[in-house]
């Protein structure tokens, strides 16, 4: 199959890599460790959403992201959506969800008398359908009251395409997992409870010292450069799995809470990690056993230690390294 063009709007069923920071260099500069980053590159294989909070530098959020984004499966699609202009055209049953595609203005809200104007259409290329179980749908940034990114009836509508199978790969500003609740489920969005279970694993970023000053809105430091993405001084301060709306044996719902992945112990600057205890739960959620999943996590925990003790944590490094591994898995409940 041709590779499309990646550009806005454009969904490619297959990629070039694009991170010019990899996960790996994020392991060398103690962002986190080979541990949690095996963990995150099973999850994000099997097209559970990656959600990357932080309120320090949203710009550096996105890096994060995007490290994480160049280890899917070559195979699996990506839509990047429009901010403003996302008009859900690569969505079938995008009324069902609560789309409503007529008279909506800002950032998805319906316009009202004095309100704002309509935001002009781009001129972009039509979007055909894409396929669920092998798309993972990359929001940059979720809530935020800007242009580009998705918010109001749009981030509403985005939560609910997530039970349709779809990956989800976004940034937010927001310095805890409560904090990702209260923006999504607060107007305008006004996600409910049971929909936010969607949002898979939650990563929290925080810095380990002061940094420099973030402008607000920009995701750049006062006066920009290249300190937007420097990894220096940047840590995972907690990592959630927010669990799926569940019924029991009896067929009762389980709404059970979120759990912890791992946190940041600050006087020791090492991650403690809580994953053991639902290794099991994790497994079955991608599609392996819990002897596939463990053997799989600690395979991957050497390979990203041994790339950071070699200094091999180049892009190119990492893709040689992945073009060599076995194809990958692309299952797993979303």
């Amino acid at each position: 199959m041709d590779r499309l063009p990646q550009g806005p709007g454009r969904w490619s069923p297959a990629r070039e890599p694009s991170a010019s920071i990899t996960v790996p260099s994020f392991v060398a500069a103690r962002v986190l460790d080979p541990e949690l980053a095996a963990l995150l590159w099973i999850t994000v294989e099997a097209n559970l959403p990656l959600v990357v909070a932080g309120t320090d530098s949203p710009a550096f959020a996105r890096a994060v992201l995007d490290a994480f984004l160049d280890l899917l499966p070559p195979l699996t699609g990506r839509v990047e959506l429009q901010g403003e202009q996302e008009m859900f055209d690569w969505l079938a049953d995008a009324e069902a969800l609560g789309w409503e595609p007529e008279g909506t203005g800002h950032a998805g809200r319906g316009l009202v008398a004095g309100g704002p104007a309509p935001v002009p259409r781009l001129a972009l290329p039509p979007r055909r359908p894409a396929p669920p179980e092998t798309t993972c749908l990359v929001a940059g940034e979720i809530g935020a009251d800007a242009p580009a990114a998705i918010s109001g009836m749009r981030a509403r509508v985005l939560i609910r395409a997530l039970q349709r199978g779809y990956g989800l790969a976004a940034t937010m500003q927001a310095a805890s997992l409560e904090q990702v609740f209260t923006i999504l489920s607060s107007p305008p969005a006004s996600v409910s409870a049971d929909e936010l279970r969607r949002l898979g694993v939650v990563l929290v970023l925080g810095r380990a010292s002061a940094g420099p000053a973030v402008e607000p809105g920009t995701g750049a430091p006062s006066g920009g450069g290249p300190e937007a993405v420097d990894p220096t001084g940047f840590r995972v301060v907690a990592c959630h799995y927010v669990r799926p709306l569940e019924r029991d044996a009896a067929g009762h719902l389980q709404r059970r809470p979120p759990a912890i992945l791992a946190t940041w112990d600050r006087e020791r600057d090492v991650l403690e990690h809580y994953e053991w205890g639902i290794t099991a739960e994790l497994a079955m959620r991608v599609g392996l056993s819990r002897d596939e999943f463990e053997h799989e996590h600690v395979a991957r925990s050497r390979l990203v230690a041994g790339l950071v003790a070699s200094g091999r944590t180049s892009p190119e490094a990492l893709h040689a390294l992945l073009a060599q591994r076995p194809k990958p898995r692309t299952g797993g409940e979303a």
